[in-house]
């Protein structure tokens, strides 16, 4: 079942917390204890570590804390020692980060608003949670600005764009004998995998958590495991259903070669897909239509939230759909007019202008 993947997946991400939190002060292990407790999802917990691992390597490195073991202080003996100028010159170095480009060498790059501003949240709310519990004096949350994060445009893709993206699937121009030999093993599950973005609006967590025993053919259904751990019914239409059944019927027990797995998605490494594998086979297919936009799996969500809302104007029916927990957030994205609407709009706001 997918959720014995999801299960399987919380151990993994919690070990891997676990591993950050013990790199970090002492006293830290109390935060990340109440975060647990109030039922943070292991993915928000590990980001919570690696933002407060930055911070106290950066702590190691001021005067009055170098050579110093940071282990057995209290939180006062960090917290309470250091000033509004530490606290700033800590958060200018937000404005970039480190990466390792394909060659393996390590550059530094701007940081986007949104990755700055999440660094300075989980350092809000650990001073925030230390004077709460009285451990020190001074909280300087409070002088912690967040940067303005502006609205992104929202990815969707249109018709013509869809075709064209499903038909570059299949599209084996400029390829090798070799090239095409192997593509032929894996075109009707990245086929189906689209067509399931597309017709059900899944996530991608959620679609390689899929197991073969999930999915019910006769009812044209599957249970996955969403975000938060609940369990939901998914239902397809029969394009999605046909994409499927060719994919079973035929390449998952070529891609298995004899293993075992009860992934529905078979890698070609013979086990199940991973998140970023079905991001990087998204964005080669996207590439090859010659879309001129970033296409991730959350792009092909959206369209399907988008084009659902297009043809029903329910708003709550496209939040039960996506699984939103808050029918605000489904407004927020969907609920903008489509460029069709808008003309629409612009062509019946002429009527003020007409003469009696």
């Amino acid at each position: 079942m997918a959720e014995q993947y999801q299960n399987d997946l919380q151990l993994s991400i919690d070990k891997k917390v676990n591993e950050l939190v013990k790199q970090l002060p002492d006293f830290a292990g109390k935060f990340f204890r109440d975060l647990k407790s109030k039922g943070m999802s292991e993915r928000t917990r590990l980001e919570y570590a690696y933002d407060m691992k930055r911070f106290f390597d950066f702590i190691s490195n001021q005067s009055g804390f170098k050579n110093v073991s940071l282990n057995g202080l209290k939180a006062a003996d960090v917290l309470d020692v250091l000033t509004y100028d530490d606290i700033q010159e800590y958060l200018d170095t937000l404005n970039t980060h480190t990466v390792i480009d394909r060659y393996g060498n390590q550059k530094e790059v701007l940081s986007s608003p949104s990755s700055r501003a999440r660094k300075i949240s989980s350092l809000r709310s650990f001073y925030r949670f230390y004077f709460r519990t009285g451990e020190i004096k001074n909280n300087l949350s409070d002088l912690m600005d967040l940067p303005k994060i502006p609205d992104k445009n929202i990815v969707t893709m249109d018709r013509s764009q869809v075709q064209r993206i499903l038909a570059a699937v299949s599209d084996t121009a400029g390829m090798s004998e070799g090239e095409i030999l192997r593509h032929g093993k894996i075109v009707k599950r990245d086929y189906a995998i689209m067509m399931l973005f597309f017709g059900t609006g899944i996530r991608v967590s959620e679609l390689v958590g899929i197991d073969l025993s999930d999915i019910d053919f006769y009812n044209a259904s599957l249970l996955i495991t969403r975000k938060g751990g609940d369990e939901d019914e998914v239902y397809f239409g029969s394009e999605v259903q046909q994409a499927l059944e060719d994919y079973v019927s035929a390449e998952r027990e070529i891609l298995l070669a004899g293993k075992e797995d009860p992934a529905l998605f078979i890698s070609m490494q013979h086990r199940r897909m991973t998140v970023r594998s079905v991001q990087l086979m998204i964005k080669g297919y996207a590439e090859k239509a010659g879309l001129n936009m970033k296409v991730t799996p959350h792009a092909l969500r959206r369209t399907f939230g988008t084009n659902l809302y297009e043809q029903t104007s329910d708003i709550y029916l496209v939040a039960d759909a996506l699984h939103h927990s808050s029918v605000e957030t489904t407004r927020k994205h969907y609920a903008s007019m489509s460029k069709d609407h808008k003309r629409i709009a612009a062509q019946k706001s002429s009527s003020l202008f007409d003469k009696d």
